[in-house]
C-alpha cells in the first residue's frame, strides 16, 4: 500500500511532467513546492494510484 510520501512524490512528478512537456512551461523540480500546495500533490498521486489498482482489479477480474 503506498504511503502518503509515495502519493506525493507521484503527484509531484504527474506535475512537474504537465508543466515541462504539456504547458511547455519548465519550472524546476525543486521548486515545484512553491508553485503548488502539498495537498496537490497528494491528491493527483493518489488519483493515478486509484487508477492504477482499478486497472488492475479489472484485470484480474476479467481474466478469471
Amino acid at each position: 500500500m503506498a504511503n502518503i510520501i509515495t502519493l506525493k512524490r507521484i503527484g509531484k512528478f504527474i506535475i512537474w511532467f504537465w508543466n515541462k512537456y504539456i504547458k511547455k512551461r519548465y519550472i524546476p523540480y525543486t521548486d515545484l513546492e512553491f508553485h503548488y500546495s502539498n495537498f496537490l500533490f497528494i491528491a493527483i498521486g493518489s488519483i493515478v494510484a486509484i487508477v492504477i489498482l482499478g486497472i488492475a482489479v479489472a484485470y484480474v477480474t476479467i481474466k478469471k
